[in-house]
């Protein structure tokens, strides 16, 4: 309930901003912190005797939650303390004495200082909180903008390339909606994990869902980055719709093998992947290149060090290698790695 409060209160206002400016100025925060215990004792004195002894500490509890709202955990910390300290000394009988007069005063000193940092802690880890929520917020902001300029470049790409190989309009809208449609689904996936990544086994699955029985996947269990998920997913869309239309799947008979591994350690590994068609009809290479072919090496060529085709008899085998630093989605959910990883993506 105190988050949703505290929510509503900054909800129209730039007030986070100024938090976190102030919280970063740690000088300053001390500052703002004492001036707030000193503006509370004289507002005690002021009323002397309006308040009674037996609230000494009313004003001060006031006081603290302010200075860790506004200034953090640790100046609501040394608030707290003063507090204790000046609270103790002017308004606790006997005044203007540290000596307690009693049991019960004792233990209203030590009470209110339980209570004070449980409330600095409490309203101090709230704000930070809300500042961690806007910093993911504002994050998330600018890579959706990136991802989407990027996403518009490649669409339009994608339209005028399909458009100028040659083909009838039917033709045409079917190649182009199966490329965006893989691009899509992908999107779909990066969305779901923040736009850090999406799993290289779950963008060959729902490419290949109709021919699950003629397709073998093995090694794949690798999130790669949106930049490799974006290429992987018009790659295997290409890739399976060859074989549909010329190679192994084209036939009941014939079988893709698709297999991934990684050689060396994480700072140096390598990534290969392989498609291996075989049992359908013999394969040669095309006598044209249209942008089917742009993707396949090209656009592979944006994230690997080599792609390699071979049209053979048994069948057309597809071969790409990268570094696996180059590939591979960060591990952590954090807005530091996500700050990392849009900042990677857009030099």
């Amino acid at each position: 309930m105190s988050a949703v409060l505290l929510g509503k209160v900054f909800e129209n206002y730039d007030l986070l901003a100024w938090l976190r400016r102030l919280r970063q100025r740690r000088l300053e925060a001390y500052g703002v912190a004492l001036l707030v215990v000193a503006l509370a004792t004289l507002l005690r004195m002021l009323l002397w005797g309006v308040v009674s002894e037996a609230g000494p500490f009313t004003i001060y509890s006031l006081a603290i939650i302010i200075a860790a709202l506004v200034c953090g955990f640790w100046p609501g910390m040394m608030a707290t303390v003063l507090s204790v300290l000046i609270g103790s000394y002017f308004f606790v009988p006997p005044t203007f004495s540290f000596a307690l007069f009693s049991t019960k005063e004792a233990w209203t000193v030590a009470m209110f200082a339980v209570v004070a940092s449980i409330n600095v802690a409490l309203v101090s880890g709230l704000v930070a909180v809300l500042l961690r929520h806007e910093d993911r917020q504002l994050l998330l902001f600018r890579e959706l903008q990136h991802r989407s300029q990027n996403l518009f470049a490649v669409i339009e790409a994608i339209a005028s390339r399909t458009l100028i190989e040659g083909q009838t309009i039917a033709n045409a809208k079917e190649v182009f909606a199966g490329r965006l449609n893989a691009l899509a689904r992908t999107h779909s996936m990066l969305a779901n994990n923040a736009f850090l990544g999406a799993p290289l086994k779950e963008i060959v699955a729902q490419e290949l869902t109709s021919f699950s029985d003629q397709v073998t996947v093995t090694g794949c269990d690798i999130a790669v980055n949106t930049r490799a998920a974006e290429s992987f997913a018009l790659i295997i869309h290409e890739l399976a719709t060859n074989a549909v239309k010329y190679g192994a799947l084209s036939t009941r008979q014939g079988r893709v093998a698709i297999q991934c591994s990684i050689d060396g350690a994480d700072g140096s590994g390598q990534f290969r992947f392989e498609w291996r068609e075989s049992g359908g009809p013999p394969v040669s290479p095309p006598a044209r290149k249209g942008f089917g072919s742009t993707i396949l090496f090209e656009v592979a060529k944006q994230f690997s060090q080599d792609v390699q085709a071979k049209f053979s008899p048994e069948g057309f085998t597809y071969q790409l290698r990268s570094l696996l630093a180059g590939i591979e989605a960060p591990r952590a959910e954090s807005p530091a790695s996500l700050a990392a990883a849009t900042q990677e993506r857009a030099v």
